[in-house]
């Protein structure tokens, strides 16, 4: 069956890519606080986890979609850039702004 579902476009899908990176964080802190909670030594024992121990185990998925955004980032035609960062009124603050914008400059710094 062939996909007939519209290409989003540059801006929706860093954005998209970007909302899951922060809610893949935001759940690893949760996660790494939980671990070593869970973990908590008796008095005068070291922890059996520490909260590099629960980063280690966790940073993997935000890795992934920091990947994610930079390969959108840098896949993208100058054109498409340009388009997204219009797109996303280039507000200070913005994540996805933020974004095109330092890969924008980066590209500009190579030229």
């Amino acid at each position: 069956m062939e996909n007939t579902a519209p290409q989003l476009d540059l801006f929706t899908r860093l954005e998209i890519a970007i909302e899951e990176r922060n809610e893949a964080a935001e759940a690893f802190d949760v996660f790494k606080q939980d671990a070593v909670m869970a973990h908590a030594p008796a008095a005068g024992e070291e922890p059996a986890v520490t909260s590099e121990d629960a980063a280690d185990a966790a940073a993997g998925e935000v890795d992934d979609f920091n990947a994610e955004v930079n390969g959108l980032l840098q896949d993208a035609t100058d054109a498409e850039l340009a388009a997204a960062y219009e797109q996303s009124g280039g507000e200070v603050g913005n994540p996805v702004a933020e974004a095109l914008l330092g890969e924008i400059k980066r590209r500009e710094g190579r030229a």
